[in-house]
C-alpha cells in the first residue's frame, strides 16, 4: 500500500513540474518579445535550462548529500560556486546570442550630412546612443543572478515542503497500517475468547441434562452470525449492537434460568447512530463472571445504555462474589484489556473509560464523544 502511495505521488510531480518548467519559458519570452520573438526565445530557452540545471543539481545532489546531513558550510561553498559559475556562463551565452543576432541582422549604414569628420578622431554618428559594453554585461548579469537566485532558493523551500508532505505521509501509512493491523488482532482475540466462554456455558448445560441446551446452541449460532459478519466492519449501526446484546443476554438467561436478576435500560435518542462493533459485550461478559447472578444471594447485574447523535454512554454495575480468599480487586479480563486497547484506536482522546472496583459492587462508566 505504501509503495503505490508514494509512486502515485512521485508520477504526479513527474507530470505537474514539465507544465511549471513551460509556464516558466514563456513568461520569460513574453517578457522579451518587444525585441524578437526568436531571439526572445532562444534567450529565454538557455535561462530556462540554466534554472532547471541549477535546481536539478540543488535537489538531486546538493540538498541530499550535503545539507541534510548537517554539512552547512560545504553546501554554501559548492552552492556558491555552482551560481557565481551558471551565471557567468549563461551570461556569456545571452551576449553570444544577442551579438550574433545583431551581426546577422545588421543594414549597411546610410551617409547622412551629420556625420563628419574631426581631424583628431574618427569618423562616427553625431548621436551614438550604443550603451557601452561593459553596462550591457552589467544588466545581463544581474538580470541573470536574479533569476538563478531566485530560482534555487525557490527549489530548496519546495524540496523541503515535499520532503516534509512525503514524511507526513508515510508517517500516517504506517500509522494506519498499524491501526489496522492491531485491530485484526484485538478482533481475533475477542472472537474465540467469546466463542470459548459460550461453550463453555453449553457444555455444562448438555453435562447437566439441560433441557434448553438445544435453545442455547440456537441463540449462540445467531450471536455468531453477528460476529461474523458485522465484527469486521468499521462502523455499525447501534441498533445492531443493541439486538446483538438482548441475544447474548437472552443465552445467559436460558442458562441460569432461575434467579436471573440482570436488567439492561436503553435510551436512544437519534437514529442511526454508528459505532464500531463488539465494545460493551466484553464488559457484560466479566460482569457475568464477577457477579455470582444464579447463585442468589443478591446477586445483581444493571446495565444501561444512552446514547444520541453526539455521544454514547454505557454503563454495568454488578454484584460481587464473597470468596474468602479474595482480598485483591478483580481483575479485568482479557476481553475488556483488548477493548480498552481498541478505545484507544478507534476513539482516540474522545472517550472516558471509569472503572471503580469497591467491596460489594463493580462498576463500568464508558462515555465516548461521537463528534
Amino acid at each position: 500500500m505504501l509503495g503505490k502511495a508514494f509512486n502515485g505521488k512521485f508520477k504526479k510531480n513527474w507530470v505537474i513540474e514539465p507544465f511549471v518548467w513551460l509556464a516558466v519559458l514563456l513568461l520569460l519570452t513574453l517578457s522579451n518579445i518587444s525585441v524578437d520573438v526568436l531571439l526572445a526565445f532562444e534567450i529565454s530557452s538557455a535561462l530556462t535550462f540554466g534554472m532547471f540545471l541549477l535546481t536539478w543539481v540543488n535537489r538531486g545532489l546538493l540538498l541530499p548529500r550535503f545539507l541534510l546531513h548537517r554539512k552547512l558550510a560545504l553546501y554554501m561553498l559548492l552552492s556558491l560556486i555552482l551560481i557565481a559559475g551558471a551565471i557567468m556562463f549563461f551570461s556569456e551565452l545571452e551576449t553570444y546570442l544577442v551579438d550574433t543576432y545583431m551581426a546577422d541582422h545588421a543594414e549597411p549604414e546610410a551617409w547622412s550630412p551629420l556625420d563628419c569628420t574631426l581631424p583628431s578622431a574618427e569618423s562616427k554618428p553625431f548621436f551614438d546612443e550604443t550603451p557601452p559594453k561593459s553596462t550591457v554585461a552589467g544588466t545581463v548579469q544581474f538580470k541573470i543572478s536574479i533569476l538563478f537566485l531566485g530560482s534555487f532558493f525557490v527549489s530548496t523551500l519546495f524540496h523541503y515542503f515535499q520532503k516534509e508532505r512525503a514524511d507526513e505521509q508515510m508517517r500516517m501509512a504506517l500509522l494506519q497500517e498499524k491501526t489496522e493491523m492491531e485491530l485484526k488482532f484485538l478482533k481475533s482475540q475477542i472472537n474465540p475468547h467469546f466463542l470459548f466462554n459460550a461453550l463453555n456455558n453449553i457444555y455444562s448445560m448438555v453435562y447437566m441434562g439441560d433441557k434448553n441446551a438445544a435453545d442455547s446452541v440456537l441463540a449462540l449460532s445467531e450471536m455468531l452470525r453477528y460476529v461474523t459478519d458485522e465484527s469486521g466492519s468499521d462502523k455499525i449501526n447501534l441498533a445492531d449492537e443493541i439486538t446483538y446484546l438482548d441475544n447474548y443476554l437472552d443465552f445467559q438467561k436460558i442458562r441460569y434460568e432461575k434467579d436471573f436478576n440482570v436488567t439492561f435500560e436503553k435510551n436512544i435518542q437519534a437514529e442511526p447512530i454508528f459505532i464500531s462493533p463488539m465494545l460493551f459485550q466484553p464488559f457484560i461478559e466479566n460482569a457475568f463472571k464477577h457477579s455470582g447472578v444464579g447463585s442468589g444471594q443478591g446477586s445483581y447485574v444493571n446495565i444501561r445504555l444512552e446514547a444520541n447523535r453526539e455521544r454514547v454512554r454505557f454503563s454495568v454495575v454488578n454484584s460481587k462474589r464473597k470468596k474468602k480468599q479474595e482480598t485483591q480487586p478483580s481483575r479485568m479480563g482479557v476481553g475488556m484489556v483488548n477493548v480498552q486497547k481498541r478505545l484507544d484506536l478507534l476513539y482516540p482522546d474522545r472517550y472516558e473509560l471509569k472503572v471503580e472496583d469497591e467491596e460489594t459492587k463493580f462498576t463500568v462508566d464508558l462515555n465516548i464523544q461521537l463528534q
